[in-house]
């Protein structure tokens, strides 16, 4: 009798919009607005990882094959788009798991969907604090929190014992803040001292008095904690004012930054999650996704996050118990996988473990530097190599 009713209950909710035979994830993207320089051909993305799974016969849920159907809206970087679609997705779609949207602004507003309507809810590029300290039971995170997204540069550049000193110039908004809070700390701990840091409107477009400030204290490093519109203008403004540090970080230096500044953004550090040369995980199956989805992950650097959070979801699904929520939820908490950007597990509140390693543009091209092990080129500082 108990197998009889917990087998009516999963056909319950697995819905009637695709049958019983169907897994239907959700998630928003945004195609339109200022985060589509990021994200916005990911619906392609999400697509292609939905037919991949479809032509191996489905996702395994609970030792069943089911058929992969996913539902993807366009958020238009706006919250409260964000969390409207969201609402459809679980009171229409009837959707059985989240992918979340891009940015911690969006996820903040749409997480409390999936808290109020008990679907489980993977955040993939959303990493503030404030999301995961509000006790929801129903979100993991792929990547780590947003105060330890610079680690490993930092790393390296104690390892290397040239910097002295740094400045930061950030965006006011939620990921890049939590980021240069942390990086401030680790920049202090790995012996550098910070001199200035300038806070701007996102919609801030003279930097002029901050490249002036900035010139006067000439620091080692100038880290710019942004996303990309802010970053290329404040990067071209402060090299066309002759601000010349000996290394500009910039936290997202994806190919949309790169072609903005052209040879100007040449040997400017940044952050990756994953290159072309990097074995983890499915990589064969990450770079045939992004094949079929016309996207260059030079040119959308958080592609490798999506791909992470695919192999996260499908190890899950693969261990859970039954295709109930509770238990899908509880099989994401338990989850120790192997990615392609590393092992990825889960605290309490939901964060993960992945976290981005610091890459180079060297000749036009993006090279994981640090750590040696996953290197793919040779840190550049100042114009000399790295040790």
């Amino acid at each position: 009798m108990a197998k009889i009713i917990i087998g009516l209950i999963l056909v319950l909710w697995t819905g009637p919009a695709f049958g019983a035979d169907a897994l239907r994830i959700g998630a928003t993207v945004s195609q339109t607005g200022h985060f589509a320089t990021e994200v916005g051909p990911f619906k392609k993305l999400i697509a292609a990882w939905e037919n991949s799974a479809n032509a191996n016969g489905g996702v395994v849920v609970a030792g069943r094959r089911l058929a992969l159907r996913t539902i993807v809206y366009d958020d238009r970087s706006d919250e409260a788009t964000a969390r409207r679609m969201y609402e459809r997705l679980a009171l229409v779609d009837k959707v059985h798991l989240m992918i979340g949207p891009y940015s911690s602004p969006l996820t903040f507003a749409s997480a409390g969907v999936a808290e109020t309507h008990r679907v489980p809810f993977v955040a993939v590029c959303a990493n503030s604090p404030k999301i995961y300290n509000r006790g929801h039971q129903w979100i993991v995170c792929i990547i780590d929190e947003a105060p330890r997204y610079t680690y490993r540069y930092w790393e390296m550049i104690k390892a290397e014992a040239r910097a002295r000193t740094a400045a930061f110039v950030v965006e006011d908004s939620l990921h890049p803040r939590a980021v240069a809070d942390g990086a401030a700390t680790l920049a202090t701990q790995a012996g550098l001292k910070v001199v200035s840091s300038h806070i701007g409107a996102a919609d801030n477009r003279d930097f002029a008095p901050i490249v002036v400030a900035l010139k006067q204290q000439d620091p080692d490093i100038v880290l710019v904690a942004a996303n990309i519109p802010f970053a290329v203008q404040f990067v071209a403004q402060a090299k066309e004012l002759g601000l010349s540090p000996r290394q500009f970080h910039v936290i997202h230096h994806g190919g949309v930054f790169r072609r903005a500044l052209g040879t100007a953004a040449e040997a400017i550090t940044g952050q990756s999650y994953w290159t072309k040369g990097m074995t983890r995980g499915q990589h064969r199956r990450f770079e045939a996704l992004l094949a079929a989805a016309a996207i260059d992950v030079e040119d959308y650097p958080w592609s490798p996050a999506y791909m992470m959070a695919f192999e996260a979801i499908e190890a899950a699904l693969a261990a859970a118990k039954t295709g109930l929520p509770e238990d899908v939820m509880a099989s994401l908490k338990a989850l120790d996988a192997d990615t392609i950007g590393g092992t990825v597990r889960f605290a309490p509140n939901g964060v993960g473990t992945i976290n981005t390693f610091p890459s180079q543009i060297q000749n036009g091209r993006y090279q994981i530097v640090w750590p040696p092990e996953v290197a793919t080129g040779r840190h550049v500082y100042h114009g000399a190599s790295g040790n």
